[in-house]
C-alpha cells in the first residue's frame, strides 16, 4: 500500500462511523418512540379499567323537569303596631302554636297615648248612643207629633189671614179722607205732643194702613213666606216621623254603628293578634318597650303546609301541569328523597335578562318532619313515564358541537358513538336513535382526554 492510499483508507474509515452513529441514533428514537407509545397505551388501558360502565338496556324512564327553590309556610304574616304606647303583656313566646285572633301583645293601660283615650270616649259614646236610640225615638216621634199639629194650627191661621187680606177692598175717597185724617192727626201731635195726641196718630196710621195698597201688598208677601215655610216645616217633620214610624232611623243607627266601628278599630292598635291559626316565629318587643307606629312587632306563620315556588322555563312550562308529583332534595338531608305535588301554574311568566320563567307552586306532603321555611330545594317535577325505552345515565352523555355521543366498550377499547336522545329524568338520559346492542357496556363520566388519546391511536 503506497503513502497516497492511506488518506483515502481513513476517510472511508470515517465515514462508516458517522453512518453508523445516525443509525444508532434514529434506532434509539425510533425505539424510545415505540415504548412511549407502548406505555401510554398501557396507562390508558389502566385509567380505562378504572373507569365505571353500565350495560345498555331498556327501562320505564320518568320523565322529570328539575328546577330549584326556597321552601315557605302556607300563611305567613309580618305584624306592626299601628300606635305609639308602651308594653305592658307579651301573652306567648316563640314557638307557640296560637288560634287566630289570639292576643300576642298588649299595650299598658295605664300609660296609652291621647288618641286611645280619645278612641275609649268615642267608644263609649256610641254604646250609649245605641242602648238610648230606641228611647231617643220614642221622644223624637212625640216632639215630631206635636210640632206637625202646631204647624198645621199655624198654618190655618196663616192661610185664613191671607184670606182676609185678599178680600179687604177701600174706596179711593176712603183713602184720601184716612191719609187726610193721618196727616191732621199728624199735625195735631206736633202741635202739642201728648199722649193723647199720639194715640190718635197711632189710629189713624192703623186706619191708613188697613187700605193702603202697599202694606196690604207686604203684609200679603209676609203671609206668604210664612205659609211656605210652615208647609216646608210640615213636610220635613212628616218624612222625619215617617222614617221612625217603625222603629229608629235606620240612617241614625248606621252613623252610631260606624261611630262604633270606627272606636273599636282604633282601640284595636293596644294588641297585636294572630290573623290566623299559625306558630310565633319572631317577637321583636319586651314588656316595657316603647313602640311607634309601623315598628315591627311578632311574624307569625303557618307551618301546617309547607309549599316551594320553582321557576320553570317557558321551553319546558308546557308539560308541567296540576296534580302532577314531585321529588324534592334538600341540602341538610341529601341522602333523603321528599315528595310533593303541583298545586299551581303561573299564567304569567317573569323575564329575567331575555329568559322567561313561570313560577310552579308545589305543595309538600304531609311527612315532611324537619323541614323548615327557607330551606333551599332541589325539584324535580314528574311529567311522564315512558316504559321499555333505552337509557343511559346523563354523566355518559357527551355533547359536541350539537350532537351527542356515548362511549362504547368493544374489545377492551372504547368507541365514540353517536345517539340521538329523547326524554330525560335527574339522572337518565332516554336513548331514541344509536348503534349500539343490548348489553354492550356504555362508559361512565368518559374523560374526553381519555378517550381522545384512543381515538388517536385507533387511527
Amino acid at each position: 500500500m503506497s503513502t497516497v492510499d492511506r488518506p483515502q483508507l481513513k476517510k472511508k474509515k470515517k465515514t462508516g462511523r458517522r453512518l453508523l452513529v445516525i443509525f444508532i441514533i434514529l434506532a434509539l428514537i425510533v425505539g424510545a418512540y415505540f415504548l412511549n407509545q407502548e406505555r401510554q397505551r398501557r396507562a390508558n388501558e389502566d385509567a380505562l379499567a378504572q373507569l365505571e360502565t353500565i350495560p345498555y338496556t331498556r327501562e320505564t324512564l320518568v320523565s322529570t323537569i328539575s328546577g330549584a327553590g326556597t321552601i315557605r309556610p302556607r300563611q305567613s304574616a309580618m305584624l306592626y303596631w299601628q300606635t305609639s304606647g308602651f308594653v305592658g303583656e307579651v301573652a306567648h313566646e316563640v314557638g307557640a302554636e296560637v288560634e287566630a285572633d289570639t292576643v300576642l301583645y298588649r299595650l299598658d293601660d295605664s300609660r296609652l297615648p291621647a288618641e286611645m283615650l280619645q278612641a275609649q270616649l268615642n267608644l263609649l259614646n256610641a254604646q250609649t248612643g245605641l242602648q238610648k236610640l230606641d228611647s231617643d225615638t220614642d221622644l223624637q216621634r212625640v216632639t215630631l207629633q206635636n210640632n206637625l199639629i202646631n204647624a198645621e194650627n199655624t198654618l190655618r191661621t196663616l192661610e185664613q189671614n191671607l184670606l182676609a187680606l185678599t178680600e179687604r177692598e177701600c174706596t179711593d175717597w176712603r183713602l184720601t179722607n184716612l191719609q187726610t185724617a193721618y196727616d191732621d192727626a199728624l199735625e195735631s201731635y206736633r202741635n202739642w205732643s201728648t199722649q193723647t195726641y199720639w194715640l190718635q196718630v197711632q189710629a189713624a196710621r192703623a186706619d191708613l194702613d188697613f187700605c193702603d195698597p202697599v202694606v196690604i201688598a207686604s203684609e200679603t208677601d209676609s203671609l206668604n213666606s210664612q205659609i211656605n215655610l210652615q208647609k216646608q216645616n210640615i213636610a220635613a217633620w212628616e218624612a222625619e216621623l215617617e222614617k221612625i214610624a217603625d222603629g229608629p232611623d235606620p240612617d241614625a243607627r248606621e252613623k252610631l254603628e260606624l261611630q262604633l266601628n270606627l272606636a273599636e278599630k282604633q282601640l284595636e292598635g293596644q294588641t297585636i293578634k294572630a290573623p290566623f291559626a299559625g306558630t310565633v316565629t319572631s317577637l321583636t318587643n319586651r314588656t316595657g318597650d316603647m313602640v311607634s307606629p309601623g315598628s315591627p312587632a311578632a311574624q307569625i306563620a303557618d307551618l301546617s303546609e309547607l309549599y316551594v315556588d320553582v321557576p320553570i322555563s317557558e321551553v319546558d312550562i308546557p308539560l308541567v301541569k296540576v296534580g302532577q308529583e314531585a321529588e324534592l332534595v334538600f341540602d341538610a338531608y341529601f341522602e333523603q328523597t321528599f315528595y310533593g305535588t303541583v298545586t299551581d301554574v303561573a299564567t304569567v311568566g317573569v323575564n329575567t335578562a331575555g329568559i322567561v320563567n313561570y313560577n310552579v307552586t308545589i305543595r309538600l306532603d304531609s311527612d315532611h318532619e324537619g323541614i323548615k321555611p327557607s330551606m333551599t330545594v332541589g325539584v324535580n317535577i314528574l311529567i311522564e313515564e315512558k316504559p321499555n325505552t333505552y337509557t343511559v345515565p346523563a354523566e355518559s352523555i357527551v355533547s359536541r358541537n350539537g350532537n351527542y355521543f356515548v362511549y362504547v366498550l368493544r374489545d377492551g377499547k372504547p368507541v365514540e358513538v353517536e345517539v340521538k336522545i329523547g326524554a330525560y329524568s335527574s339522572r337518565k338520559i332516554e336513548v331514541l336513535q344509536g348503534d349500539i346492542q343490548d348489553g354492550e357496556a356504555i362508559l361512565l363520566s368518559p374523560p374526553v382526554s381519555l378517550m381522545d388519546s384512543f381515538m388517536q391511536m385507533g387511527r
